[in-house]
């Protein structure tokens, strides 16, 4: 099974000492390791941070997903569930889940079953927009019917 490297081609020319390889007389800079940064695939952040002002919008432009003009929602289907964590000091500790509507200032508290959230998420993205808005009208929160 082989190591899952940094993906920053120019992480070896960082030049620390964590990454000198190789014998005396053949000394030599390597990449370091995968970390936790940009799903794994990057030592730092900065490395991250390097790879991305190189090569994103090749990325972007290769996969063909670069976004040229501005995303919109209309006021009805910009239905999604929100969460917040509340702490109380001397009670349980709980998540509370919400229908919100940005465009239309709602935030309507719901249940967890009505959020269909697993266990210890804040959201999930297995409820859509247009699940969302279907909430949204069974509860009385649209104009449309």
């Amino acid at each position: 099974m082989s190591s899952i490297w940094c993906q920053n081609p120019k992480c070896p020319e960082k030049g620390n000492s964590n990454q000198i390889r190789g014998v005396k007389g053949s000394k030599y800079y390597q990449s370091n390791k995968a970390n936790s940064y940009g799903k794994g695939n990057f030592c730092t952040l900065s490395c991250y941070d390097t790879w991305a002002s190189i090569y994103m919008d090749r990325a972007l432009i290769a996969l063909n997903v670069k976004i040229t003009e501005p995303v919109k929602f209309s006021l009805e289907d910009a239905w999604f569930i929100d969460s917040e964590y509340h702490y109380e000091f001397d009670s349980e500790n709980c998540w509370i889940y919400f229908l919100a509507n940005k465009l239309f200032n709602i935030k309507h508290p719901i249940t967890k079953a009505q959020a269909k959230i697993l266990p210890n998420e804040r959201y999930s993205e297995n409820i859509s927009s247009a699940q969302a808005k279907e909430l949204a009208n069974t509860l009385g929160l649209t104009q449309s019917k």
